[in-house]
């Protein structure tokens, strides 16, 4: 038993981990996986070095308490606690008995040893606890500087801001499987009424290019360690004002995230990467924050100063995690600033959502078409929304126009907006025998008798 291991309390379980001192040119670091047991006494493993480090534990345990500490060039770190969140998933395509709960994966960018301890509140260890060492490595394409999107023009959304896509930070898509196939196939909810906080409650002195691989990191640890689908959180933001897409199924859509609990459903998820319980965000990443959420909240017509029921909780339109379970995240520092959030997106969005669609969509009355499922989007010859139960395309040539029932389904499988049709130039309107829709290369015409629909394009399209 090491010098250490006789200082500890009794009942503290620890597991040392003693590894040998390698040298590595960072571009040479190969990605790898560890967890090891936390159960029985102290042992010593021999293992490569490692960049994430986070502990888990069978569903259902409470009140944990989790710390490591990590040996770098030869010496321990001090311990440090590692944050205990449970409420983020679970992801519903994961078979029964895959999920662990546990501890938010810390950044040590370079250890080469770890010693852990998770303990209950009453100071027993926990039973079939896990220390898991991540080592993301490193791509070359791990330096991302976006250039800011342009403020949009007027009548037009919020412009989504540049950001990382899954490629660019290196997602391993394979990983996507690991829990299932089902899990390999995203999953969207109805709409986006609500923007959730988080942190990441790991450090804050991370580097420039240290961020994609902590991204890497993160989602092997939420989809190996604690068994979700995929990364938790629907995009990321760093202390450089950079954004990262988080789960996979498209950035424009509502993707159903693993971020926070019984509330996941109609909302989305942003992670400012750091702890921000004692420290405070940086001013790059609360404006590059209201940023993306203007550009969702401004796609999907809502208002950053409202209010929506989700789960049957009335909550702020902008809410931290806190305000929906008793955890510390976002950090106190953080959750202090969402009134400034809120006040900066409405700025951003100018104070009220009025495009030609949004007004259109009005006309034919809200109920009609829907809540929005792909939110306000530029096409190639104008801008789309696609609710519920209507389609509603724009151009400064067409006007406002909608499709619906069997027009828009037949619409979409010629392409819609790309198709030799073009853009709709009328709503759907009867005629003898059936009904019409006119568009700018043709007509789409039903057959009442029939049942079917006929393309007829102009001579010249």
């Amino acid at each position: 038993m090491s010098t250490f291991s006789r200082l500890l309390p009794l009942g503290v379980t620890v597991v040392s981990l003693v590894l040998p001192t390698l040298q590595h040119q960072a571009a040479e670091i190969e990605p790898s996986y560890q967890e090891l047991s936390l159960d029985g006494p102290s042992v010593a493993v021999e293992t490569k070095p490692f960049a994430m480090v986070g502990i888990t534990w069978p569903v259902g345990v409470q009140a944990v308490q989790a710390k490591v500490r990590v040996q770098q060039n030869g010496q321990w770190s001090d311990w440090e606690s590692l944050t205990v969140e449970d409420e983020h998933g679970p992801d519903p395509s994961v078979p029964e008995g895959i999920e662990r709960s546990g501890t938010e994966p810390l950044w040590v960018s370079n250890a080469t040893g770890v010693q852990a301890s998770a303990l209950t509140s009453d100071g027993t260890s926990v039973a079939d606890a896990k220390v898991v060492l991540i080592q993301p490595g490193v791509l070359a394409g791990d330096s991302f500087e976006p250039p800011d999107a342009q403020a949009s023009a007027s009548g037009t959304p919020y412009p989504m801001p540049a950001m990382a896509s899954r490629k660019q930070w290196g997602a391993d898509e394979r990983l996507r499987s690991h829990n299932g196939a089902a899990c390999a196939r995203p999953k969207y909810t109805q709409t986006v009424m609500a923007a959730f906080v988080h942190h990441t409650a790991d450090r804050n002195d991370y580097s420039r290019t240290q961020v994609a691989a902590m991204v890497r990191g993160m989602y092997a640890y939420h989809v190996k360690s604690r068994g979700w689908c995929d990364v938790g959180y629907n995009f990321l933001v760093d202390r450089f004002g950079r954004v990262f897409e988080g789960r996979y199924g498209g950035a424009q859509l509502p993707v159903l995230g693993a971020h926070t609990g019984s509330f996941n459903t109609n909302s989305f998820g942003i992670a400012l990467i750091g702890n921000f319980e004692k420290a405070g965000p940086t001013q790059a990443m609360l404006e590059k924050t209201a940023r993306v959420i203007a550009w969702k909240f401004d796609a999907y017509y809502r208002s950053p100063k409202s209010t929506v029921v989700l789960g049957g909780t009335k909550l702020l339109s902008i809410s931290g995690h806190r305000d929906t379970k008793a955890t510390a995240c976002p950090g106190a520092q953080l959750y202090k600033q969402l009134p400034w959030l809120r006040h900066r997106v409405d700025v951003l969005m100018g104070g009220s959502v009025a495009t030609p669609i949004y007004r259109f969509a009005l006309k034919l009355g809200l109920r009609a078409v829907g809540p929005p499922f792909w939110g306000e989007h530029r096409t190639r010859t104008g801008w789309a929304t696609y609710f519920a139960h209507r389609d509603i395309f724009y151009s400064v040539a067409t006007g406002p126009h909608s499709t619906v029932g069997m027009f828009r389904s037949r619409y979409r499988s010629l392409g819609a907006e790309r198709s030799r049709l073009g853009l709709p130039t009328t709503e759907v309107y009867k005629m003898t025998g059936g009904s019409r829709q006119r568009y700018q290369h043709g007509w789409l015409n039903y057959n009442q008798s029939r049942r079917t629909i006929t393309v007829q394009y102009r001579s010249s399209p």
